[in-house]
């Protein structure tokens, strides 16, 4: 049996992160080392509360979790409860969980845990604004070389933005930190909306889900079931795309996608496209950037983890 694939999650949740997180800590794919926390979708207490929130509802408090920056490094904050909800994650009870936040800022925490890591052995899954990522990197520019991957929810190309006609939410809200992450040469596969808008939560595809048996079924068809009901509102007619669990299921069967290699860029310029990604097709990568989804395939990653949670 391959061992499980050493993970770190930086996230911002969120509903999307919340079902991302269900998929990652419900598999037994992955060694999940740590959770660090963004400030993003909504402000940095709520994002770290939501982190641990998850951990103790799949039964996985053992998990560090340990908050990161409160803001963007040079731009105003931006975040999305209009979309979220106040609490961040609209369809669960929200309560404050029994684990505490982990002492430490999570910049230098990444910095000691990638370290003690094994050369290219550890994946990190970003799926909010990359400040903790930028910040560890420029402190400490050596942990690169321990890294095997960035998987990365952000940007959009083909498809335009979902906050500007340009830019795609997470690179917006720090684009200067996206910037510097991309900057590095890490190898990184990107899974932007161009990919996250050809899976989209339809009716079906959550009733699946929800006619499984168990409380983690239950609770994954009710997030899927508010994100519709908030994506309905702010865009009539459309469901739900799945922007962060595209991260894990791209971890979990990458066969199920297609990519170009490219090398990707931000936009830093003030002006109407600030945070906008621009894609280069490039042989030499360092970027993976995807291209297609299979939706129903997707879909049946996350019915599988479920089928098999306790």
């Amino acid at each position: 049996m391959t061992a499980p694939l050493p993970l770190i999650i930086d996230c911002d949740p969120g509903i999307d992160d919340a079902v991302m997180l269900m998929m990652a800590l419900g598999s037994p794919r992955f060694d999940v080392r740590a959770i660090t926390t963004v400030a993003g979708n909504v402000p940095l207490r709520l994002t770290s509360r939501n982190a641990r929130m998850m951990c103790q509802l799949m039964d996985r408090p053992d998990i560090p979790v340990f908050a990161g920056c409160p803001r963007p490094l040079l731009r105003a904050p931006v975040t999305a409860e209009d979309f979220h909800g106040e609490s961040g994650i609209y369809g669960i009870d929200v309560f404050e969980p029994a684990a505490p936040l982990q002492p430490g800022h999570a910049a230098p925490e990444l910095v000691r845990l990638v370290k003690a890591a094994p050369e290219k052995s550890i994946t990190l899954v970003i799926t909010g604004p990359m400040t903790n990522i930028a910040c560890a990197l420029v402190m400490a520019p050596e942990i690169a070389g321990h890294i095997r991957e960035l998987v990365i929810m952000g940007g959009a190309d083909a498809e335009g933005g979902n906050i500007t006609p340009f830019a795609e939410f997470n690179i917006f809200a720090d684009p200067h930190a996206a910037a510097i992450v991309l900057e590095t040469g890490l190898p990184a596969t990107i899974l932007s909306l161009d990919a996250s808008h050809q899976v989209r939560a339809t009716s079906e595809r959550i009733a699946r889900i929800a006619a499984l048996p168990g409380p983690r079924a239950a609770m994954m068809a009710s997030l899927l079931m508010a994100a519709n009901n908030l994506e309905t509102r702010a865009r009539p007619g459309t469901k739900v795309p799945m922007h962060d669990p595209s991260t894990i299921a791209w971890l979990l069967a990458p066969e199920i996608f297609e990519t170009q290699p490219s090398r990707v860029t931000v936009n830093v310029r003030p002006g109407k496209e600030f945070g906008r990604t621009r894609v280069k097709p490039s042989k030499k990568g360092p970027h993976r950037w995807v291209t297609k989804a299979d939706a129903d395939a997707f879909f049946a990653q996350i019915e599988d983890i479920l089928k098999a949670a306790p």
